[in-house]
């Protein structure tokens, strides 16, 4: 065999790879790149690998809507899973960020809005919004990377309180666990959100009432406890 015949066979086959890989649908390389292991789903997958449309996607109890999505060559090439999304959708808002299917899994530099199916427990969470948000598991379910800011919506008054500005707060790691601290502009109500890589979370809602028996009666009623600096609601769940 000559040297050029075996420069023609090895050109061949590399564009028969590149061939493969850009055609490579993206609902088998989605089964195959452990997405399902971090809570990722969606109803329909169209497209390949490089350009591909997720149909109703969801991250365990977040509704995604309709994806644009690609995972990443260089990731690809290393032995890890690393998916672009993107969402334009008008009525929904948009979002954007990456999802990271293992080394470690979890979510990268996300930004937009999305809304949470039943909120936390007894607290009526109603949307969440993300800013440059990055939070990662490592093999045993700990946190290993968290940042950025998350922002979460009070889907009813609570007591007469006016929450509709949300509270809002950093994400980091604590103990194993990834935790948003977050306060309502006054300072006045706190909640503190943490969870691990199963989804499972727990929250714990304080509200400070300026001695004002009536709101302290509402809240009361509502499944708070009074305690040092204020009434606090404490409750848990899974994502």
């Amino acid at each position: 065999m000559t040297r050029g015949t075996k420069r023609w066979i090895i050109a061949a086959a590399l564009f028969a790879l590149l061939l493969i890989a850009a055609t490579f649908p993206m609902r088998l390389a989605l089964a195959l790149s452990g997405a399902s292991d971090a809570g990722f789903s969606a109803r329909a997958v169209r497209g390949s690998v490089w350009s591909s449309e997720l149909v109703d996607a969801r991250l365990g109890a977040l509704p995604l809507g309709t994806l644009d999505a690609s995972l990443s060559p260089l990731a690809l090439l290393s032995g890890r899973t690393e998916l672009a999304f993107e969402r334009g959708d008008e009525r929904l808002g948009a979002l954007a960020g990456r999802l990271h299917g293992s080394d470690p899994r979890g979510l990268s530099e996300v930004n937009g809005v999305t809304s949470l199916s039943g909120g936390l427990g007894m607290i009526p969470v109603d949307t969440l919004r993300f800013e440059g948000a990055t939070v990662r598991f490592d093999a045993a379910g700990k946190c290993a990377e968290a940042g950025g800011r998350l922002q979460l919506s009070v889907a009813a008054p609570i007591a007469g309180l006016d929450l509709s500005r949300g509270l809002s707060g950093p994400l980091s790691c604590a103990k194993g666990r990834a935790q948003a601290a977050l306060a309502s502009q006054s300072g006045m109500e706190r909640l503190i959100l943490s969870f691990d890589g199963s989804g499972a979370w727990r929250a714990e809602f304080a509200i400070n009432v300026d001695d004002d028996p009536a709101m302290a009666a509402a809240l009361v009623a509502l499944g708070f406890r009074a305690g040092q600096g204020g009434f606090r609601l404490a409750t848990s769940g899974r994502f």
